[in-house]
Protein backbone atom coordinates (compact mmCIF):
# COMPACT_ATOMS: atom_id res chain seq x y z
CA UNK A 1 0.00 0.00 0.00
CA UNK A 2 2.78 2.39 0.90
CA UNK A 3 4.49 1.80 -2.48
CA UNK A 4 1.22 2.49 -4.27
CA UNK A 5 0.77 5.74 -2.32
CA UNK A 6 4.34 6.76 -3.07
CA UNK A 7 3.91 5.96 -6.77
CA UNK A 8 0.65 7.90 -7.03
CA UNK A 9 2.09 10.86 -5.13
CA UNK A 10 5.22 10.82 -7.25
CA UNK A 11 3.28 10.60 -10.52
CA UNK A 12 1.05 13.51 -9.44
CA UNK A 13 4.14 15.54 -8.63
CA UNK A 14 5.68 14.58 -11.98
CA UNK A 15 2.55 15.68 -13.83
CA UNK A 16 2.50 18.99 -11.99
CA UNK A 17 6.20 19.54 -12.65
CA UNK A 18 5.66 18.69 -16.32
CA UNK A 19 2.81 21.20 -16.63
CA UNK A 20 4.74 23.96 -14.86
CA UNK A 21 7.79 23.22 -17.01
CA UNK A 22 5.61 23.38 -20.13
CA UNK A 23 4.23 26.72 -19.01
CA UNK A 24 7.70 28.14 -18.43
CA UNK A 25 9.01 26.74 -21.72
CA UNK A 26 6.02 28.11 -23.61
CA UNK A 27 6.49 31.52 -22.06
CA UNK A 28 10.16 31.63 -23.03
CA UNK A 29 9.36 30.48 -26.58
CA UNK A 30 6.73 33.19 -26.93
CA UNK A 31 9.10 35.85 -25.74
CA UNK A 32 11.42 35.04 -28.65
CA UNK A 33 8.62 34.54 -31.20
CA UNK A 34 8.30 37.10 -33.99
CA UNK A 35 4.93 38.57 -32.94
CA UNK A 36 3.86 41.99 -31.83
CA UNK A 37 4.01 42.71 -28.12
CA UNK A 38 0.24 43.07 -27.86
CA UNK A 39 -0.42 39.68 -29.49
CA UNK A 40 2.26 38.03 -27.39
CA UNK A 41 0.80 39.49 -24.17
CA UNK A 42 -2.71 38.36 -25.13
CA UNK A 43 -1.42 34.93 -25.97
CA UNK A 44 0.51 34.72 -22.70
CA UNK A 45 -2.52 35.75 -20.68
CA UNK A 46 -4.74 33.21 -22.45
CA UNK A 47 -2.25 30.35 -22.37
CA UNK A 48 -1.10 31.22 -18.86
CA UNK A 49 -4.68 31.12 -17.62
CA UNK A 50 -5.32 27.78 -19.31
CA UNK A 51 -2.07 26.33 -17.99
CA UNK A 52 -2.88 27.58 -14.49
CA UNK A 53 -6.31 25.92 -14.75
CA UNK A 54 -4.69 22.64 -15.81
CA UNK A 55 -2.20 22.83 -12.94
CA UNK A 56 -4.97 23.58 -10.44
CA UNK A 57 -7.08 20.69 -11.76
CA UNK A 58 -4.07 18.38 -11.53
CA UNK A 59 -3.47 19.44 -7.95
CA UNK A 60 -7.14 18.95 -7.07
CA UNK A 61 -7.10 15.50 -8.67
CA UNK A 62 -3.98 14.61 -6.70
CA UNK A 63 -5.64 15.82 -3.49
CA UNK A 64 -8.73 13.71 -4.24
CA UNK A 65 -6.51 10.67 -4.85
CA UNK A 66 -4.70 11.22 -1.55
CA UNK A 67 -7.99 11.61 0.33
CA UNK A 68 -9.31 8.41 -1.25
CA UNK A 69 -6.14 6.55 -0.22
CA UNK A 70 -6.43 7.88 3.33
CA UNK A 71 -10.06 6.77 3.52
CA UNK A 72 -9.11 3.34 2.17
CA UNK A 73 -6.33 3.04 4.75
CA UNK A 74 -8.73 4.03 7.54
CA UNK A 75 -11.24 1.42 6.39
CA UNK A 76 -8.53 -1.24 6.32
CA UNK A 77 -7.34 -0.26 9.78
CA UNK A 78 -10.89 -0.39 11.13
CA UNK A 79 -11.39 -3.85 9.63
CA UNK A 80 -8.08 -4.99 11.08
CA UNK A 81 -9.05 -3.54 14.45
CA UNK A 82 -12.38 -5.40 14.43
CA UNK A 83 -10.65 -8.60 13.36
CA UNK A 84 -8.10 -8.16 16.13
CA UNK A 85 -10.87 -7.63 18.69
CA UNK A 86 -12.56 -10.82 17.51
CA UNK A 87 -9.31 -12.77 17.81
CA UNK A 88 -8.67 -11.41 21.30
CA UNK A 89 -12.20 -12.35 22.37
CA UNK A 90 -11.70 -15.90 21.09
CA UNK A 91 -8.36 -16.13 22.92
CA UNK A 92 -9.98 -14.91 26.12
CA UNK A 93 -12.75 -17.51 25.75
CA UNK A 94 -10.16 -20.25 25.23
CA UNK A 95 -8.17 -19.05 28.26
CA UNK A 96 -11.30 -18.97 30.47
CA UNK A 97 -12.29 -22.44 29.31
CA UNK A 98 -8.78 -23.79 29.92
CA UNK A 99 -8.61 -22.22 33.38
CA UNK A 100 -12.04 -23.57 34.30
CA UNK A 101 -11.10 -27.06 33.12
CA UNK A 102 -7.79 -26.91 35.02
CA UNK A 103 -9.54 -25.66 38.15
CA UNK A 104 -12.12 -28.46 37.95
CA UNK A 105 -9.38 -31.02 37.38
CA UNK A 106 -7.38 -29.75 40.36
CA UNK A 107 -10.48 -29.73 42.54
CA UNK A 108 -11.27 -33.34 41.58
CA UNK A 109 -7.65 -34.36 42.15
CA UNK A 110 -7.57 -32.62 45.53
CA UNK A 111 -10.85 -34.24 46.55
CA UNK A 112 -9.59 -37.67 45.46
CA UNK A 113 -6.32 -37.13 47.34
CA UNK A 114 -8.23 -36.13 50.49
CA UNK A 115 -10.41 -39.22 50.15
CA UNK A 116 -7.34 -41.43 49.80
CA UNK A 117 -5.77 -39.81 52.83
CA UNK A 118 -8.97 -40.23 54.89
CA UNK A 119 -9.28 -43.87 53.91
CA UNK A 120 -5.67 -44.57 54.93
CA UNK A 121 -6.12 -42.72 58.19
CA UNK A 122 -9.27 -44.65 59.02
CA UNK A 123 -7.53 -47.95 58.05
CA UNK A 124 -4.58 -47.33 60.25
Amino acid sequence: MRNMEYGTSRSSFSLTAFLVGGLIGGTIALLYAPQSGKKTREFLVTEGGEAADRVIHSILDAQENVLAMIEDAQNRMQFMSEETKDRLQRLQDIARSTITESKDSLTRGYTEAKDVMKSRTSEG
